[in-house]
């Protein structure tokens, strides 16, 4: 098969922090075949567009919900609501222990929240 398909994972996520709607607008526009999409339900019930189960790799959770953590010191989706959930900054991926980000050359200062 020489035919190469292009799926923008969490959409264009090298370039914007991941699964946000300027990811997805960023990707659409460099015309992949498929946006591939994650999914976690909230403690409501409501599917929640994220790679991971847990928020505290890409969201301001630890600073708006810091007495809410789990005893492994992570943040779970399904803890929080969706009306929660829609409260917290997303941001590019980083390393929740060290704090710094994953990809190697992060946004420019002052554009790593969306």
């Amino acid at each position: 098969m020489d035919t190469k398909i292009v799926i923008a994972h969490r959409g264009a996520s090298g370039y914007l922090p991941e699964h946000t709607m300027e990811a997805k607008a960023m990707a659409y526009a460099m015309n992949p075949h498929f946006i591939e999409q994650d999914l976690v339900l909230s403690k409501d019930n409501v599917p929640i567009v994220i790679h991971d189960i847990y928020l505290d790799d890409v969201t301001d959770v630890a600073v708006k919900f810091a007495d809410r953590k789990r005893k492994d010191n992570r943040f779970y989706v399904i803890d929080f609501t969706f009306d929660e959930l829609q409260t917290l900054k997303v941001t590019e991926r980083f390393n929740h222990e060290t704090r710094r980000t994953v990809l190697p050359k992060p946004l420019p200062e002052g554009k790593r929240e969306f």
